[in-house]
């Protein structure tokens, strides 16, 4: 049995397809799958270009390298388009509320953030909780925290009083941390995370994700049975307003889009949606994943760019300016760009303009196992960031192909990373591993054996860390302990850090 309960072959099943849904990525039958007949048309015809140019590039000079390239990623891409989304669209579907819609003001950071050297990170909170956290999520300001995991509630934290140390841990509670954790963190409430299942009755159900609003007006989460619950959180706190029941099993990732009308849901049955929440409709469904998905991020760039060009008063270009159906993803494209990740190592960027454009897939390197929880966007939006299985991160530059520019290699031994974030200085990279929780200098050599380039952050050790969370403002950062359902074990241990600018 694994950590969550789940039976070991049950998992495997999950985790990398099974034969009762045809979707097994090594049996995978392309003239089985449903396919958009014009996509795979234009992309039948953008091969056999590429195959002509590269015979007669061989034919001229002997060196067909790039025609070469360029026909293994229509290759690829055909590939991606024949991943069934066995999900059923609503007609009419909703708005892609992105493309109408201005992104919200970000909360400015702290002074100093954007141009230090490094970041002095502290831990001295520890949010006391028995059970695995699996998700944690914060309004803005930081005023209010909402965690939730296995236990099936989702718990309220009054984060100004747990940093202001209203409630300091006992002499027992400190004696597994380090000296500087001190705090406890304050509760303010909580409700039962309940499930309508089979016939009407409510049942707990873990807490696999969870996104809140920016005024902490209503919070999502996502349930074990696929459904996504939305509850009140400013008024009538704790009671579920709605649930959103496309996905079939459990939703392992939630994230709102930047002009928080819309909602983005990824889950255990490769699906990735995107959700109007005006209406409650499906706007768009993203087919080309195999497996279970483990993270979702917006670039942030283009937000941030828009936002201080419009200073949030126009919206944005509409889907008609979008790509052309199965057309090779735009790398100079001026809308907003979707990553996606799933555990067997698929990244895939996706042009949300262009719905029957082709995703962009980032490929795997050579000897590194399929494998992937965790993948995140640098600051500025030019790099990501993918942790993989064998204690190493591989950083991929937008725009410079498929293959990563270099791999960020972590001692031996440290365990799979299963949480990266970025810091707001663009220069470091926090990643999460078994051992240890690391802060990465991005930009000392990888090659230079002279220098360690990571610090170790203490706090945590021997443990899995379902995520790295750090605000808009660069002050706080939170590092809870779980699985999310998957393997690895919890060292019970949830931790909170304070991040000063070093100059």
């Amino acid at each position: 049995m694994s950590e969550a309960g789940f039976n070991d072959d049950f998992l495997e099943k999950e985790l990398f397809g099974g034969d009762d849904d045809g979707l097994d990525s090594a049996s995978m039958d392309v003239d089985d799958m449903m396919l958009t007949g014009q996509s795979m048309a234009t992309v039948d015809t953008e091969l056999a270009s590429a195959t002509e140019d590269a015979d007669a590039a061989t034919t001229g000079n002997g060196n067909s390298a790039p025609e070469d390239d360029s026909r293994a990623r229509l290759e690829r891409s055909r590939e991606l388009l024949t991943a069934k989304l066995d999900i059923a669209m609503d007609d009419p579907p909703g708005e892609l509320t992105v493309l109408h819609h201005p992104p919200r003001a970000l909360v400015g950071l702290v002074d100093g953030a954007q141009r230090c050297s490094a970041f002095e990170v502290v831990p001295t909170i520890s949010l006391v909780n028995p059970w695995q956290i699996y998700s944690v999520t914060a309004t803005p300001n930081m005023r209010w925290l909402f965690t939730g995991g296995e236990d099936g509630y989702i718990k309220k934290w009054d984060f100004n009083s747990t940093v202001n140390g209203k409630q300091l841990l006992t002499l027992g509670q400190r004696h597994s941390l380090v000296d500087t954790i001190s705090k406890g963190g304050v509760t303010a409430s909580y409700w039962d995370h309940t499930d309508v299942v089979e016939g009407g009755v409510e049942m707990l159900s873990p807490v696999y994700s969870m996104a809140v609003h920016s005024q902490a007006l209503w919070l999502v989460s996502g349930m074990k049975s696929g459904h996504i619950g939305l509850w009140s959180v400013r008024h009538d706190e704790g009671r579920r307003i709605s649930l959103l029941c496309k996905h079939k099993k459990p939703v392992s990732v939630l994230r709102i889009s930047p002009d928080e009308y819309g909602l983005v849901s990824g889950s255990w049955d490769r699906a990735v949606l995107y959700w109007d929440l005006n209406t409650g409709r499906l706007a768009r469904g993203f087919a080309g994943h195999t497996s279970q998905i483990s993270s979702i991020e917006f670039q942030p760039s283009w937000f941030s760019e828009h936002n201080k060009a419009s200073q949030g008063s126009e919206p944005v270009s509409g889907e008609a300016s979008g790509g052309e159906a199965g057309k090779e993803f735009d790398f100079q494209t001026k809308g907003p760009v979707l990553m996606t990740t799933s555990i067997d190592g698929q990244c895939l960027l996706w042009d949300v303009r262009a719905p029957k454009a082709l995703p962009h897939p980032l490929d795997t390197p050579k000897k590194t196992p399929p494998w992937a929880t965790s993948a995140c966007w640098s600051r500025d939006g030019k790099k990501i960031y993918v942790g993989r299985r064998n204690n190493s991160i591989d950083e991929y530059e937008f725009g410079a192909g498929s293959l990563p520019v270099r791999t960020l290699r972590l001692p031996q031994n440290s365990g799979p990373v299963t949480a990266l974030a970025a810091m707001a200085n663009g220069r470091h990279l926090v990643c999460a591993s078994t051992d240890n929780v690391r802060v990465w200098d991005l930009e000392q050599p990888v090659e230079r054996r002279s220098t360690v380039p990571f610090q170790v952050i203490p706090g945590h050790h021997g443990g899995t860390i379902s995520s790295v969370f750090i605000d808009e403002s660069s002050r706080f950062m939170l590092t809870p302990s779980g699985n999310r359902g998957w393997e690895g074990t919890s060292n019970g241990h949830h931790l909170g850090y304070e991040l000063t600018p070093v100059a």
